[in-house]
């Protein structure tokens, strides 16, 4: 990676994530009046538990992971989502504050909102403990043979696999995924978010998924993280095929076309090349683009593009992400149709950073494709 970039990267994230905790810790401790040792507690509290994610992302790519780490970054991520929900919460208590000025309500708001992040975390972390649903999507069109009336796709997407996710957890994607005897299957981006070589039971995890005609991926942002030689060893050896800014036909009426993330561009990578994917593409058939993130949709429909499938929004998982999701992205989640060509952006199977979900779903996509 440009370490010009990286180095502007860190001082970014330094300053809004050590901000974020300040402002926090300065609504509880100025709202309820705290001081003498209570309020160094709760400062040194703050403290541990905002280093604790740097220190615990930091140690788990270093050493061997032992049950003592796997807590510590379960905390860490548990923390960093309740954070990120009480800085929405007293961003809008402070916005009351400016018609409300009298100093109960400041101390009674404080106490209020403290409960609302302890509800809105809670059941964030239950909606994550649920199994990713299965949704079903039925699309028109004419470009499937007389003799096929239809033609389904399983996508999978933002798996992000690492150490905290059980094998349980995937064995039950794995066979959520196969229970619908898919056509194909497709995982668009963010498979991996470590190096899962330690986690070799993962392999043959994934080796299990079965479809007709095969299982294709992508590579997303966090595959460039993480190590693109090492994703793709892991898709080698679980029976993956990864498309880099190519095409696949498949089964002779399919044109499948997979494009790389542009954050390979970083890492001395090409990055996304529709255009050259699409150069040999036979559009008589039915196009289908795999694309990590969403907002290549308009380029996509130009090109002559039935569908596309793509993830890496997370459909945000909390506030105030989803919020930010919803004004970055023009395509930020779920079904979107521009003249004749569809795009589905996925709220992702996994999650990425903390375990919580409020007004989204983990999911699995069915997409049937019908004359």
């Amino acid at each position: 990676m440009n370490k010009i970039y990286f180095a502007l990267f860190i001082s970014i994230f330094s300053l809004i994530y050590f901000g974020i905790h300040y402002y926090t810790y300065n609504r509880i401790i100025y709202g309820l009046m705290v001081s003498g040792p209570v309020k160094n507690y709760i400062k040194i509290f703050f403290l541990i538990s905002a280093l604790s994610f740097v220190i615990i992302e930091f140690i788990s790519r270093k050493v061997v992971i032992s049950p003592w780490i796997k807590i510590a970054a379960q905390y860490s991520s548990v923390w960093i989502g309740a954070i990120s929900i009480a800085v929405t919460v007293f961003l809008v208590a402070d916005i009351l504050r400016i018609f409300f000025h009298s100093q109960p309500f400041r101390y009674y708001s404080v106490i209020f909102s403290l409960i609302v992040i302890a509800v809105i975390s809670l059941y964030s972390i239950y909606n994550v403990a649920r199994e990713p649903f299965l949704k079903e999507i039925k699309i028109k069109t004419g470009k499937l043979p007389s003799n096929l009336p239809k033609f389904s796709i399983i996508q999978l997407s933002d798996v992000h696999l690492n150490f905290l996710k059980s094998e349980e957890w995937l064995n039950k994607i794995v066979d959520k995924t196969n229970s619908q005897n898919p056509d194909l299957i497709v995982i668009t981006g963010d498979l991996i978010d470590a190096d899962v070589e330690g986690l070799k039971n993962f392999y043959e995890i994934l080796k299990r998924l079965k479809s007709k005609y095969g299982v294709f991926a992508v590579t997303g942002n966090h595959e460039f993280y993480a190590g693109i030689d090492k994703f793709l060893e892991i898709a080698k050896n679980s029976n993956i095929a990864v498309l880099r800014n190519e095409k696949r036909t498949i089964a002779n009426y399919v044109e499948l076309i997979g494009i790389d993330d542009n954050t390979g561009k970083r890492f001395s990578e090409t990055g996304s090349d529709l255009k050259g994917a699409l150069k040999n593409c036979d559009f008589k058939k039915l196009v289908v683009l795999l694309s990590h993130q969403p907002d290549v949709f308009d380029e996509a429909v130009k090109s002559g593009v039935d569908l596309q499938l793509s993830g890496h929004t997370h459909a945000g998982q909390i506030p105030p992400m989803d919020l930010i999701v919803e004004f970055y992205f023009k395509y930020p989640y779920g079904l979107y149709q521009k003249n004749t060509s569809y795009l589905y952006t996925t709220s992702g199977t996994g999650i990425w950073g903390p375990p919580m979900r409020l007004f989204s779903r983990s999911e699995i996509i069915k997409i049937v494709l019908e004359k």
